[in-house]
């Protein structure tokens, strides 16, 4: 059961319930007394960058932390690699640097490739 939840809390609340419902087709009711931990556990499959924030924000606004923080440097090492169509692409600073080794053309004071 959560006490005194602020205007804020309830809008949050419910545009996460919107946001959960179209994305894994579960009918939350804010009237439920465990609502908080059912958002938990769908946040916590969700793949939705938006819905993560808000989460953050209740969490924020409720003065808690319900779930645990992974660490920043966890995550860009996730983020660092890129996907294209399923193949792991190079980083972009590889090919600038091979791109650098190239003679610069000059034409009219001006840099051309």
């Amino acid at each position: 059961m959560i006490p005194n939840l602020t205007k804020d809390m309830i809008d949050i609340m419910q545009q996460l319930r919107k946001r959960l419902r179209s994305e894994f087709g579960v009918e939350l009711k804010l009237s439920q007394p465990d609502i908080v931990q059912n958002i938990l556990a769908l946040v916590s499959k969700s793949h939705d960058q938006r819905t993560l924030l808000l989460f953050a924000d209740l969490e924020d606004m409720m003065g808690i932390e319900l779930r645990v923080r992974t660490e920043p440097a966890e995550e860009a090492q996730t983020s660092a690699k890129r996907v294209y169509r399923g193949q792991v692409i190079p980083d972009v600073a590889s090919e600038s640097a091979a791109a650098d080794n190239r003679p610069k053309r000059i034409y009219r004071g001006q840099v051309v490739a």
